[in-house]
């Protein structure tokens, strides 16, 4: 329950912190950026904690109440609905992806590619909010590159599969890197991951821990708003199960009392300790209770700059639709004008097919405002021989469920 669950995460972190760092051999220069690290530590290891207690809470984590939780966030105002119930129903309401997916009746490439958009975009709009604010230069996490060589393209669901070992064979170790951070990803899944970063060379490995690093801050961020009151007994319950609480004791009681001097560096240490408890109580308890990536611009370049570029128009209603692709840079993008609006309930959903009748795989589901602010791009289309785009749930389909509104060649 939830208390038991608030125990727990207390007493792991009794446990770790003697083994904790502040991140991956990066030099946290200031306070601002150790608290941050030290934050983003805590509310990991409360999910985690959250998560091996939800079989007994089941009912927690449902739709609408995850919904109701998204929608009061204004720290998620820069994500679709669907990304941010799909990422609320990840991070609190400790899901995995296999579940969520199930929850939230999306397939399981969709939900894959909707969390590793949500996450980039959030992070980019968190860097803009905290730097705004604060100078960064002493903050190594908050000059990490989101994107760069590491970039997660956007729309590169296509091909993200059910199984993660597969989307590794495939070259998906970044994305699925991403999808880690969330800790989206059972336990046996997650080691495969981790396995996967751990033969990286040394600094890509070092890049990938810092994005790590990053996305978790983000997410403590996000969701700092959303507390819960503590139990009354919960002070009690900790001191019961803490380890070696009373280690010294015998010896102070024989220590005749004397003045000691203030030492500054363990007041600050005493404070941030008093914020780390508060925070920890928040999302320890809530876990156990229940700008979208536009695509690396190099996406964009390289296909333009290909020698086998192909551009296809096709019609969309009274709008336009324009594909560029290129097989040779295995990559392809699409533009929009004057694309019909929805109703509230509806989205654009992007398809690729391996050939026409055949097995479909989802890029993502889309607003009208994001087609035409063009951010429909993807990798993998040298795998692919048809792209179309239905109007589906918003949620989106696990396969087209009616006509195409745009039907588009990706072949010579």
């Amino acid at each position: 329950d939830a208390l038991q669950a608030t125990t727990d995460a207390y007493t792991s972190l009794w446990r770790q912190a003697p083994h904790f760092t502040f991140d991956f051999n990066v030099d946290h220069a200031d306070e601002q950026a150790r608290d941050r690290t030290v934050v983003a530590w805590i509310s990991s290891i409360a999910q985690q904690i959250g998560r091996y207690h939800r079989p007994d809470a089941q009912d927690v984590g449902d739709v609408s109440r995850m919904q109701a939780v998204a929608s009061r966030l204004k720290e998620l105002e820069p994500l679709t609905d669907a990304q941010a119930l799909a990422l609320t129903t990840i991070w609190l309401g400790g899901r995995t992806v296999n579940e969520a997916a199930s929850e939230l009746n999306v397939a399981v490439p969709t939900l894959k590619s909707r969390l590793r958009d949500a996450t980039i975009r959030l992070t980019r709009h968190y860097q803009t909010e905290i730097t705004g604010r604060t100078s960064a230069d002493n903050d190594p996490l908050l000059t990490t590159r989101v994107t760069g060589s590491l970039s997660s393209s956007g729309g590169q669901t296509a091909a993200f599969s059910d199984d993660v070992e597969a989307d590794l064979q495939v070259g998906l170790g970044t994305e699925l890197a991403t999808l880690n951070a969330l800790q989206a990803f059972d336990d046996d899944d997650s080691v495969a991951v981790e396995a996967w970063i751990n033969r990286q060379d040394r600094d890509v490995a070092a890049q990938l821990r810092a994005r790590h690093a990053l996305f978790q801050r983000m997410l403590t961020w996000a969701y700092r708003r959303v507390s819960a009151h503590p139990p009354a007994s919960l002070l009690d319950s900790v001191l019961d199960q803490l380890p070696e609480q009373n280690v010294g004791i015998g010896f102070i009681e024989g220590v005749e009392e004397y003045e000691v001097e203030e030492d500054p560096e363990q007041q600050r240490r005493s404070r941030t300790m008093f914020i780390v408890v508060g925070i920890v109580l928040v999302v320890a308890v809530l876990a156990a209770v229940i700008f979208l990536n536009t695509g690396d611009m190099r996406i964009r370049s390289s296909v333009d700059e290909a020698d086998d570029t192909v551009t296809v128009d096709a019609e969309m209603e009274e709008g336009t639709a324009t594909g560029r692709f290129s097989r040779e840079e295995d990559a392809a993008y699409l533009t929009f004008e004057n694309v019909p609006e929805l109703s509230e309930d509806e989205s654009y959903q992007v398809w690729l097919f391996e050939e026409p009748g055949g097995s479909v795989v989802s890029v993502d589901t889309y607003t009208a405002e994001e087609l035409e602010d063009d951010e429909v791009e993807f990798r993998g289309v040298a795998a692919y021989e048809l792209l179309w785009i239905t109007v589906e749930p918003q949620t989106g389909s696990e396969t087209p469920s009616g006509t195409a509104v745009v039907e588009m060649p990706l072949e010579d």
